[in-house]
């Protein structure tokens, strides 16, 4: 075709799919000399840069989160906090909508970033005024949708507020903010001869909304779970007014003991900013042991009763530092870099580990507290190996991606996960150890005949198990992760259903979530009712904090989930 003929037919079609617009910003009709009313819908959408298929309104006649006054409240907002620093830009939004979990994208109407207590307070002021929802937001690091709006509404993300308010090396505590995160406290408190109680999760986590979400951490054993550590926090509650708890409330000195009287610090665990925002809290510390020293117990045989009987000797004995029982495939999972790295470790460690870590203020100090441990075990479980700490380095040499002093300090001194798969489902159970074995035991085969198994070293229905010992034995959490590719749908609705169906078995024998669903469950349909067949005990928890709420969020605007006309959720929520 000549060059003309084919620039001539290019133009025609561009004319055709391309209409022209007039000055006024209207495009004229095809064969008429009319125009229609209004600018392209494309146009127009590209100009304003919308993002497709993000929803304006999330509930049918919705008294919160109206339009015209979701304007109000924005002008509202920069006023009260800059200019810069509350947007309903959708580029930005967007960024907030979806976290490291396999839940659907979830959509804020404003974004605001408060840079003070004062401005969490004028935040809520703002929202109160108008009728807008908010979720408070740490540090962003979920994998189960924590943090996502059900209604839209405001996100209020405070990792402006990120100081250290106070660190005591010498009476062991950190007031801090939400925007702290793992890392920044941990180095910090290193400074002063101390460390905190850090979790299984990534360094980029926020220091209070773990604790106020449990905080399971292997020093467990010893000190309790982060959520034991609050010593006290301060609150904006969802009408603005500001709350201090513990020694903070009547000057004392940062004590560890609660009083005197009631102490209500514990009241905002597990409440997920339904019952306002903690802007501070102080967080106890624990000694830097100079030295360290390892033992190694692994035992081959897929056995968890074993191991499970000699983790409550080492928990009772009290000598460890830290204390974890850990499957071969967390170890591939915290350490391995890609999948591939992941499944070689696993198939190089035994099946089942023993984390012991001892400290002491010598070496000699530390290297006895963890023979005489060996040598406990060594008498009880003549069946049990111990890994030389050769034998590792061996490993790790071997293998390139692995490097053996990263690995002990992975376990030893910083918060240590690497997610390879993309996603994954916790299960977080509490029982019993002696429970745990057989309960475990049942999850597994629930969880094969519904996901299948593969050869594969870190195979798709071989979840890891963690069993973390809580205050010397008397119960345990046990870990049980299963992991997914969010973006493959066969596989994520495969893994779905084999955790669903493996954490209801366990519930089934009487295991506990590790978590307050408190918060959660209150107004969906049928969660309260077979809860209290269940757990007859939740029946009054639910109650009260019902109660709470209502007293305390009387416009029902922080984290809204149920409507206190109905007392049931409009949508459900994967969390």
């Amino acid at each position: 075709m000549p060059k003309a003929k084919m620039a001539a037919g290019q133009r025609i079609l561009r004319d055709r799919i391309t209409p022209s617009v007039t000055a006024e910003g209207e495009v004229p009709m095809p064969g008429s000399r009319g125009s229609v009313s209004g600018p392209s819908r494309i146009r127009q959408a590209t100009k304003e840069r919308r993002v497709v298929g993000r929803p304006q309104v999330m509930e049918k006649d919705p008294v919160h989160n109206r339009a015209e006054n979701l304007s109000l409240a924005l002008e509202a907002l920069r006023q009260a906090l800059g200019e810069e620093w509350a947007t309903d830009s959708p580029s930005i939004l967007c960024g907030y909508a979806r976290d490291q979990g396999m839940q659907p994208a979830a959509y804020a109407h404003i974004v605001c970033m408060p840079g003070s207590t004062e401005d969490v307070q004028a935040v809520y002021r703002v929202a109160n005024e108008y009728l807008i929802d908010i979720m408070p937001y740490g540090t962003g690091l979920s994998t189960v949708g924590a943090h996502f709006p059900m209604y839209g509404g405001l996100m209020m993300d405070l990792r402006r507020m990120d100081r250290i308010i106070e660190l005591d090396g010498e009476d062991m505590f950190a007031v801090i903010q939400p925007g702290i995160n793992f890392l920044m406290l941990q180095a910090a408190a290193q400074q002063v001869g101390c460390r905190l109680l850090n979790p299984s999760t990534a360094a980029t986590a926020g220091v209070i909304s773990n604790h106020l979400f449990c905080n399971i951490n292997t020093m467990s054993s010893k000190y309790g779970f982060g959520m034991d550590n609050i010593i006290d926090v301060e609150v904006v509650l969802p009408t603005g007014e500001i709350v201090v708890t513990g020694p903070a409330s009547y000057g004392a000195v940062k004590g560890h003991v609660a009083g005197p009287g009631p102490d209500v610090s514990t009241l905002w665990r597990y409440a997920l900013g339904t019952l306002g925002t903690v802007t501070a809290m102080t967080v106890r510390l624990y000694p830097e042991a100079p030295f360290h020293a390892q033992v190694f117990p692994c035992y081959e045989e897929d056995r968890l009763d074993v191991v499970a009987d000699a983790l409550y000797l080492v928990a009772q004995d009290n000598l460890s530092l830290e204390l974890a029982h850990l499957m071969n495939s967390f170890y591939g999972i915290f350490m391995g870099e890609t999948n591939a790295e992941a499944s070689k470790l696993a198939e190089l460690m035994p099946r089942h580990n023993l984390l012991t870590i001892f400290g002491g203020e010598t070496e000699e100090e530390a290297e006895l507290k963890a023979s005489v441990t060996q040598r406990s075990l060594e008498e009880h479980f003549p069946m049990m190996d111990y890994l030389p700490a050769e034998a590792l380095l061996d490993l790790t040499e071997d293998n390139e991606y692995v490097d053996f002093e990263k690995w002990v300090k992975f376990f030893n001194v910083t918060c240590r996960v690497m997610r390879v798969r993309g996603s994954f489902f916790i299960g977080a159970l509490i029982d019993k150890i002696e429970n745990m074995a057989p309960v475990e035991k049942g999850m597994r085969v629930a969880c094969t005949n519904q996901v299948g198994t593969t050869d594969d070293p870190l195979a798709p229905d071989d979840a890891s198990t963690y069993l973390q010992p809580y205050h010397m034995g008397r119960s345990a959490y046990l870990e049980y992760d299963m992991y997914t590719n969010q973006a493959d749908k066969d596989d994520l609705i495969r893994i779905m259903m084999g955790y669903g169906r493996a954490t209801g078995g366990a519930m089934a024998k009487g295991m506990v979530f590790a978590a307050g669903l408190t918060a959660l469950i209150k107004g969906i349909p049928g969660a309260e009712l077979a809860l209290s067949v269940a757990r007859p005990n939740i029946i009054p928890l639910l109650k009260v904090f019902t109660e709470f709420k209502m007293a305390l969020d009387p416009n029902n605007i922080s984290n809204r989930r149920w409507d206190y006309d109905t007392g049931a959720v409009k949508k459900i929520s994967l969390f």
